[in-house]
């Protein structure tokens, strides 16, 4: 079909007015595209943003909660370790119980006539005994017993002093020795 155009020179539009409108509507065209795209981006931005805030929310209550967790198992961690230290000292006196019922027996049973004791003290695998006597021999006598005994090692004399006790002369001493622990004491360790 053949198209005639019968308007007047004058009326008819010229070919930069067409080109014009034509580069006009492109160009709202682009401008819609541009304008969507922005508001699609911005839409989208915005809902990764509030799903983002959500999740850090989600993780700061899971950290709270955690945290909870971490200050029970710490306390537990303490109460667990003063159990311990507590089960070590049980232990360490349950270890060495007998010993001192036999120490003190057999220092009962070295003790000879005219020998009296006034303390004993026992720290770190060291005693020492104070006491009184009529001679040097009742002292000599009492450290040969002391030294016969089972759970007594390297009896020494520390101090001996005469003295007066209700008008008697005495002799004052101190006797050291250590402490042995027998293979019986060992295997019910």
């Amino acid at each position: 079909m053949v198209r005639i155009n019968l308007l007047p020179r004058e009326e008819k539009p010229s070919r930069t007015q067409i080109v014009w409108k034509s580069v006009f509507i492109w160009t709202l065209i682009v401008a819609g595209i541009v304008v969507l795209a922005g508001v699609g981006l911005h839409i989208f931005r915005s809902y990764e943003i509030r799903s983002l805030e959500g999740d850090i929310a989600e993780t700061k209550a899971q950290q709270e909660k955690y945290r909870e967790q971490a200050r029970l198992v710490e306390e537990l961690t303490a109460k667990r370790r003063q159990i311990r230290d507590r089960l070590k000292v049980v232990e360490a006196l349950d270890k060495d119980r007998f010993l001192r019922v036999y120490l003190l027996d057999e220092l009962a049973r070295s003790v000879p006539d005219y020998v009296w004791l006034e303390r004993f003290e026992e720290n770190g695998g060291q005693a020492t005994v104070r006491g009184w006597a009529f001679s040097n021999l009742a002292i000599s006598r009492f450290m040969d017993m002391l030294e016969a005994e089972a759970h007594i090692d390297s009896v020494y004399l520390k101090v001996i002093r005469r003295q007066e006790l209700k008008d008697t002369p005495v002799l004052s001493f101190e006797v050291g020795y250590q402490i042995a622990k027998t293979e019986e004491d060992a295997e019910s360790s």
